[in-house]
């Protein structure tokens, strides 16, 4: 359990899309209503991959640029009454793809350092390049 928390309530990421998005007049209410509903005592707890669902869903939506979209995980990771599984990852990870690198992959390198691998391999030769991971078949 994270310090002075009492209550952890897990989200899902369609919880934080309906928020996020308001597309759907039934489900909205019900989403702003428990993200307003956290405190420092009772928090939301958001995972690695509904951290990735998030930003692939709204970055494939007309309305949001990269920039807006990494501004918008920026703020939920900075939001006081959400704990992440991996914070130290994730703020890694926001900082790897406000520099460009592809926002999964910045996620993986984050978990990758966190856990100390030695190299990361990989056949795609962007997140190599920007990365440094070792391209898989390369010469």
């Amino acid at each position: 359990m994270f310090p002075g928390v009492t209550r952890l309530t897990g989200i899902d990421t369609n919880v934080i899309l309906r928020a996020v998005l308001q597309d759907d007049p039934a489900q909205t209410p019900h989403a702003e209503g428990l993200l307003r509903s956290l405190t420092t005592e009772h928090r939301g707890f958001v995972t690695q991959v509904t951290l990735a669902e998030v930003y692939w869903v709204i970055a494939r939506s007309k309305h949001y640029s990269r920039d807006a979209c990494l501004a918008l995980i920026r703020r939920l990771v900075e939001t006081e009454v959400l704990e992440f599984d991996d914070g130290e990852s994730v703020v890694r990870a926001l900082g790897l793809a406000e520099d460009g690198a592809d926002f999964a992959d910045a996620l993986i390198q984050g978990t990758m350092e966190l856990f100390g691998t030695s190299e990361t391999v990989t056949f795609d030769r962007d997140a190599a390049d920007r990365l440094g991971w070792r391209l898989l078949g390369a010469g």
